[in-house]
């Protein structure tokens, strides 16, 4: 139709942001890697209580031989490196959102970023320290302990353990974003980790667990991570010494069959670790993305 402009009968969505979602990440990323580094002191502090933490494991548990009563010690150790992980981590990062959801909601509203680009920010900003950290727990106390004298599996075990500590961080960050306030965050995270710490394997054996409990085993870091540890540790030890008078595990093969990880894989384990980063920062995700839509109404 001639002197007809259909562009007037085109509605076109404006964007409520002020930038590309690209230039919004890129400043966000800049600003919360700047949040971090700004208070060295805290950075010092931090790696000081993991050296401190992995010297006095090293102490305690120094020099473990292959005898029955160093089987029980080093499992013990190993557990205990998922559980200082654990903690650690949980309570490290469970302020990273509930203390700055004023912020960032005033933030959000006024158009300065999406909710996306503000949580994948804050995560990437933190994630060199949450590798560095755990790597260097273990580097200390690995050899102290007297874990298997191989350079393979002591790397195994250092990558388990930095997935494990990113599981517990994952889980900070959904109490976290679901939590109304610090408060409230900080009095919920230990009641939801013990559950999980309980069906880890160390507290109760793996084959014993209650059917109807057993779902618990699948939502636990704990569980993946010890299991794959001890296959670590025990896989491939070909001999234990033994006293004549005492029942003993001849090898490390009888070890693992004791504990039901005669079936373990590392792999395996591995996997279900990385889907559980996934699935809590998912979690996390959404929980963050709910409380903008509850503050819109």
């Amino acid at each position: 139709i001639e002197g007809y402009d259909s562009m007037k009968d085109v509605q076109v969505k404006k964007s409520p942001y002020k930038a590309s979602w690209w230039s919004q990440f890129r400043n966000v990323l800049w600003r919360s890697w700047l949040e971090v580094i700004r208070e060295p002191m805290l950075i010092k502090v931090r790696f000081v209580q993991v050296m401190a933490i992995a010297l006095l494991i090293g102490m305690i548990y120094w020099g473990q031989q292959l005898n029955q009563e160093g089987i029980t010690n080093i499992n013990g150790a190993l557990f205990l490196f998922l559980t200082n992980m654990t903690f650690q981590n949980v309570f490290g990062v469970v302020s990273t959102f509930c203390a700055q959801l004023p912020i960032f909601l005033r933030e959000h509203f006024n158009g300065m970023y999406r909710t996306d680009v503000y949580f994948f920010s804050k995560m990437l900003a933190e994630l060199p320290f949450h590798i560095f950290y755990p790597f260097a727990f273990v580097a200390v106390a690995y050899h102290m302990v007297g874990f298997t004298d191989n350079y393979i599996n002591f790397f195994i075990c250092a990558g388990i353990v930095v997935l494990v500590a990113n599981c517990a961080i994952s889980f900070g960050y959904m109490i976290s974003c679901m939590a109304r306030n610090l408060s409230v965050a900080l009095a919920i995270a230990a009641p939801f980790i013990i559950p999980l710490m309980l069906f880890g394997g160390f507290f109760l054996n793996s084959g014993s667990t209650p059917v109807y409990l057993t779902w618990f085993k699948y939502l636990s870091w704990f569980s993946y991570g010890n299991e794959a540890l001890l296959v670590n540790q025990w896989q491939g030890v070909q001999s234990i010494a033994c006293s004549s008078n005492q029942t003993c595990f001849p090898n490390g093969e009888a070890v693992l069959s004791f504990l039901h990880y005669e079936n373990g894989s590392i792999t395996g384990n591995v996997i279900m670790l990385v889907i559980l980063i996934v699935a809590y920062r998912t979690l996390a995700f959404f929980a963050l993305v709910a409380k903008t839509y509850r503050k819109q109404k």
